[in-house]
């Protein structure tokens, strides 16, 4: 806002770009209150928002949860005969998606498909998430499918999104498979993709799996991080094996990599439920001595161990 009124100041009349460029560094530290005045600042000055400036404003809303203000948005733009383009269809899908408004997102995507603008990778990605979301992972699975028939190669993040989806409905099997033909592809899956089958084995029994995956990672040169690891120490602790997961959790920090209040979470619970409550004490004392912030799980975790 500063920025402006020097501006102002120097007799440079501002135009629809600095208010745009401004508007948006609002939005992106959610200072969404005030990247509004701007845009109302912008219509008493009768310096006309473009496309940018009401894309900026769409993603400051979802951004702070305020979906229904980002569709008056997108509507506003239709009245008044500004085009929205591939961002603008993105961000709305994807803001609707987040939420599980899965027949408004579909609407949003009909428009954009009568408008002439193509759905991207990006667009797909977001409505197979959301209709995991709403647990219709058949329709996610079809949009996935859909994808390559109409010219749109997925990605990296498109696979991750189906093998976490698949994960989170018990399909591992399906899961696994996807891996196997991002392989096929020479396409190389992320920390996101590995963590997420890594998980999905685990909680489905498939220990030794789990750990062939970690391997495969270390060999391909994919680092694990703190989700990763969380997901193996779960399944440690939860086949009684307390003393491994200790020892992993000494290599974790070896490795440069934080724990974070989860890690512990699951540590101080495996150590209550192997009738260890005097070591999960230990380590409670520990997360106070470090000003780690405790949250309502751990004290759930403590309180039934001591019970």
């Amino acid at each position: 806002m500063q920025v402006l009124r020097n501006i102002d100041g120097l007799l440079v009349q501002p135009n629809v770009v600095m208010y745009s460029t401004i508007i948006y560094s609002l939005c992106k530290d959610k200072l969404v209150i005030d990247a509004f005045d701007l845009y109302s600042q912008m219509l008493l000055k009768r310096i006309s928002p473009d496309v940018i400036t009401y894309n900026t404003l769409m993603y400051g809303c979802l951004i702070v949860g305020r979906l229904k203000e980002a569709v008056g948005l997108f509507n506003q733009m239709l009245l008044k005969n500004i085009k929205p383009d591939i961002y603008t269809f993105n961000i709305l899908v994807d803001g609707l998606c987040k939420e599980g408004e899965m027949k408004k997102a579909r609407n949003v995507l009909a428009v954009m498909i009568k408008q002439s603008v193509d759905p991207d990778v990006i667009t797909y990605n977001s409505l197979m998430d959301g209709y995991f979301l709403v647990k219709q992972e058949n329709k996610a699975t079809f949009v996935f499918n859909t994808m390559a028939r109409r010219g749109v190669t997925p990605d990296v993040h498109s696979y991750s999104v189906m093998i976490n989806g698949l994960c989170k409905t018990k399909m591992v099997d399906e899961a696994v498979n996807l891996l196997k033909e991002m392989h096929s592809k020479s396409m190389a899956p992320n920390t996101v993709t590995y963590s997420s089958l890594i998980d999905g084995l685990h909680k489905s029994g498939r220990i030794f799996d789990a750990w062939d995956l970690v391997n495969e990672m270390h060999n391909r040169g994919q680092p694990a991080d703190v989700i990763t690891y969380n997901s193996l120490l779960d399944a440690l602790c939860k086949n009684h094996q307390v003393d491994k997961a200790i020892t992993l959790l000494t290599k974790i920090k070896d490795q440069g990599i934080q724990p974070d209040i989860y890690t512990y979470t699951i540590l101080v619970d495996g150590l209550c439920k192997n009738g260890r409550l005097k070591d999960a004490q230990e380590v409670y004392q520990i997360l106070l001595i470090k000003g780690y912030h405790l949250d309502v799980r751990m004290y759930t975790v403590l309180i039934n161990g001591l019970c």
